[in-house]
């Protein structure tokens, strides 16, 4: 009797209990290290994302931490199902002959149960990814508050400048309120920039000639941050960094009226104390 004939049909009672076994073994595998990846996500993410400073920045941490541990699990998945297989079930060269002797090995018969799940659980992950995207966004622009305090942010090669209109001040540095809501109309004198504040959670392209304004955003912890340009805008692109001081409404007034501007209109703003 041939090897092939000896060998159980894939529908026998031995074979089936093998092949739940080996399920049994990945599934194992893979719960103990979803569960040690994600423990170590909700340690790492919050270590490597930037300071927060506003409400927005918070919840652009928040979505990275929780897309980051969704995603990880399903990572995890292929990454166990593809080792587990080259491992265990490799094939091996024969004593005699070449590799190119061995006969292929059975094809994989897909159950519609097992397509079902897969397709049923990444198309949920999927939906809790874009509905949690769109209540951010909402929640963003519902609660944006009104006669937010503009500034207007030109990039060009290879600084920033900022005018605040209502002010009457213009400058190399951003100074901001803390609790008060600010808007950033973002343009360009040259090429395209990429006005970034990671602290604020703002991000935006500065287009050549034409005015592009962001959600606003309301500062909520003083200290010192920093401007990026994120677009490759030339020899000096490293040298637009430029700092970001969020301060009390009384410094911001102060630094206001030493610099020649009026700031009658820095707490016009209903509700800022």
């Amino acid at each position: 009797m041939s090897s092939s004939e000896s060998q159980a049909p894939s529908d026998s009672p031995s074979a089936n209990g093998v092949e739940t076994s080996h399920i049994r073994r990945v599934v194992k595998l893979w719960l103990v290290l979803s569960v040690i990846f994600v423990a170590l996500t909700f340690v790492v993410v919050p270590l490597v994302n930037p300071t927060t400073a506003s409400s927005v920045a918070g919840f652009a941490s928040l979505t990275d931490l929780v897309f980051t541990a969704l995603a990880v699990p399903v990572a995890i998945f292929v990454w166990v199902f593809v080792f587990y297989s080259v491992v265990v079930f490799r094939e091996k060269a024969p004593v005699s002959g070449s590799a190119e002797d061995l006969e292929d090995g059975p094809p994989l018969d897909v159950k519609p149960r097992q397509q079902i799940w897969w397709l049923g659980i990444t198309g949920a992950l999927a939906l809790t990814t874009v509905a949690w995207g769109m209540f951010g966004f909402y929640s963003q622009v519902a609660d944006s508050p009104r006669n937010p305090l503009v500034v207007n942010v030109t990039g060009q090669e290879w600084t920033w400048t900022y005018d605040y209109p209502a002010l009457g001040v213009q400058s190399h540095v951003l100074e901001l309120p803390r609790g008060r809501a600010i808007q950033f109309r973002v343009t360009s004198d040259d090429v395209l920039h990429g006005f970034v504040i990671d602290a604020l959670g703002v991000a935006m392209d500065a287009n050549p000639g034409e005015w592009v304004a962001a959600p606003t955003v309301t500062p909520t912890k003083i200290g010192n941050f920093d401007v990026r340009c994120v677009e490759l805008c030339g020899l000096y692109h490293t040298y637009m960094w430029s700092p970001v001081k969020v301060v009390s409404l009384s410094g911001f007034a102060a630094w206001v009226s030493a610099n020649g501007g009026t700031p009658n209109a820095i707490s016009a703003q209903k509700g800022t104390s």
